[in-house]
């Protein structure tokens, strides 16, 4: 005959002790993942120094409150602002930015806000202010301390699954990313937009606007010598820099430029170059 089995049920103090540690872990598991979300959602810098930022930027996050945490993750998140990241203004090697936003309808991230502000202060209303809810003599003082940590604990979890659905999409974000940045294309198109976005080819577009013929065309003899006189230093570290030792082939790799060889009558030829219609 199988003995009745008895459960016994638990001590209200320690009920309410183990609810204020849930309720506790659940507010750290929030901060934990806005630090993780702020810390990697936006990095920028120079390509060699880019895994070097983002350090910082996640040493930074750490010792921000709770109140900064929850302002810069809608200024930065969930804002609707289609601000660019402006780089430096004499780009000498390459320069790349990457940032993680989340596009709702201003209501919905009003909504959010107030969510999470309502998180915040009951935050603070358990960590400074829970104590006149401490009476472990009065058990029904103890029965409203456990109500009152349920109910908190129904509050504050739509922005744990809300953080935690977040933090999974940045992450398969990144993962993607992370898998483009290895392969040979992402590695050809940063070599072509750095040729595209260097001085010396700015400067031959510049030029080609200012004294090119009618028909678009400017010699590239004439080009080269006014980009010699301008730009001596960068025309004289081509080859080291982008791997070009001539105007010609380094106006060719941009892929911005249409060349036309025009033949000359003593068997001869002369380049010109205009900027490719887009």
């Amino acid at each position: 005959m199988d003995r009745e089995q008895h459960i016994t049920p638990p001590n209200p103090k320690d009920e309410v002790l183990r609810k204020i540690g849930r309720n506790l872990l659940i507010f750290q598991q929030i901060e934990g993942l806005l630090k993780m979300i702020l810390g990697n959602s936006k990095v920028q810098g120079y390509a060699r120094t880019l895994a070097l930022h983002q350090e910082q930027r996640i040493d930074r996050m750490q010792k921000d409150m709770m109140g900064q945490l929850i302002q810069r993750y809608f200024d930065e998140i969930l804002s609707s602002s289609d601000e660019e990241p402006q780089g430096p203004g004499d780009l000498r090697e390459p320069w790349l930015s990457s940032s993680f936003k989340i596009t709702i309808d201003a209501a919905v991230a009003e909504n959010q806000l107030e969510a999470f502000e309502m998180m915040r202060e009951e935050r603070n209303r358990l960590v400074h202010h829970f104590l006149p809810y401490w009476q472990p003599d009065s058990p029904e003082n103890l029965i409203q301390a456990s109500d009152y940590l349920d109910k908190q604990r129904e509050k504050i979890l739509p922005i744990w699954e809300h953080l935690k659905v977040v933090a999974e999409t940045m992450q398969q974000a990144r993962q993607e990313l992370a898998g483009y940045v290895a392969s040979n294309e992402f590695g050809q198109q940063l070599e072509l937009l750095w040729l595209q976005q260097s001085p010396l080819i700015q400067l031959f577009c510049d030029i080609a606007m200012q004294i090119g013929r009618s028909d678009g065309w400017a010699c590239l003899a004439h080009a080269g010598k006014l980009v010699h006189m301008q730009l001596a230093d960068d025309a004289a570290q081509m080859n080291a820099t982008y791997g070009h030792h001539s105007f010609k082939k380094m106006l060719i790799a941009s892929n911005l430029f249409e060349i036309w060889d025009k033949a000359l009558p003593d068997g001869g030829s002369r380049t010109f170059y205009r900027i490719r219609k887009s």
